[in-house]
């Protein structure tokens, strides 16, 4: 039986070695199922954490979308003693909103100083010049809801990966992978619908449920692999899966939203394709 695998198995016809040789997948399910196996658990993995981070560095951009900003909400010509704004400082500058220093100080600031000697009196000691398209500093409401929708994404999926031990030894893993990976795509496409600061959080924590995939990555390999072995090939499968979080920071903005925007499509249709 052992010589119908590509691989070497023990008398459990579980693989005593990981080959990552491409050709071992074989030409059918039976020959290759171990690395079949290996290499399914990790690019379902891999894709459902590019889903599961895909909205984090577009986050301030989906905020801008819904209105959420401060200065979207509280226009700085009408409230210019917004605290966000009282502490802005430009990042790549470091030039303040504050032209001429705070009172009654730089940590809790109430206003902006007037000019002082020596300072151009001719000019504001406002300089909304300076904010951003979006202020989504701490302590505004647009950086609670996407500090919300983190907490929800992350913590939903502690309930689900409690919940998957049950349903991997009753379905497989290969049932619960797909089903998994359809629910979180569901989640991630209408994400492009995002409205509002509700339906932001509630779809960035459904699509959290993707999370869960590190379970089925997990129990599928150690279902194919010896003990020889399996630890090496777990570790292998959930660190390239993994690399999906990583990789949809750079994917996202730079070979998505970026290359839209370029092209003339505004930023707020450009994350949204």
């Amino acid at each position: 039986m052992a010589d119908k695998y590509l691989v070497e198995v023990n008398d459990n016809l579980k693989a005593v070695e990981l080959n990552l040789n491409p050709l071992k997948v074989g030409k059918n399910v039976k020959e290759g199922v171990h690395m079949r196996a290996f290499w399914g658990s990790t690019i379902s993995f891999f894709l459902a954490f590019v889903g599961w981070f895909a909205l984090s560095p577009i986050a301030v951009d989906v905020a801008s979308s819904i209105g959420i900003c401060e200065n979207q909400m509280y226009p700085p010509e009408e409230y210019p003693k917004r605290k966000a704004y009282l502490k802005f400082k430009k990042v790549n500058t470091n030039e303040p909103y504050c032209r001429f220093g705070k009172v009654p100080n730089a940590d809790n600031p109430t206003d902006c100083a007037e000019a002082g000697a020596g300072d151009d009196a001719t000019l504001s000691k406002y300089n909304t010049e300076v904010l951003g398209s979006c202020i989504c500093t701490a302590g505004t409401h647009c950086a609670d809801t996407i500090t919300y929708s983190g907490v929800g994404s992350v913590g939903v999926t502690i309930f689900v990966r409690v919940a998957l031990g049950t349903l991997l030894e009753r379905f497989g893993p290969v049932n619960v992978q797909a089903i998994l990976l359809c629910f979180g795509a569901f989640w991630v496409a209408l994400s492009s619908a995002i409205w509002n600061e509700w339906s932001f959080i509630l779809i960035r924590t459904m699509i959290g449920c993707a999370g869960a995939t590190f379970v089925t990555n997990q129990f599928w390999c150690s279902l194919m692999f010896a003990p020889s072995v399996v630890g090496t090939a777990n570790a292998t499968a959930a660190g390239w899966g993994n690399l999906g979080g990583g990789v949809t920071q750079i994917f996202i903005v730079w070979c998505l939203v970026a290359p839209l925007e370029a092209m003339g499509m505004s930023t707020n249709s450009a994350w949204r394709v």
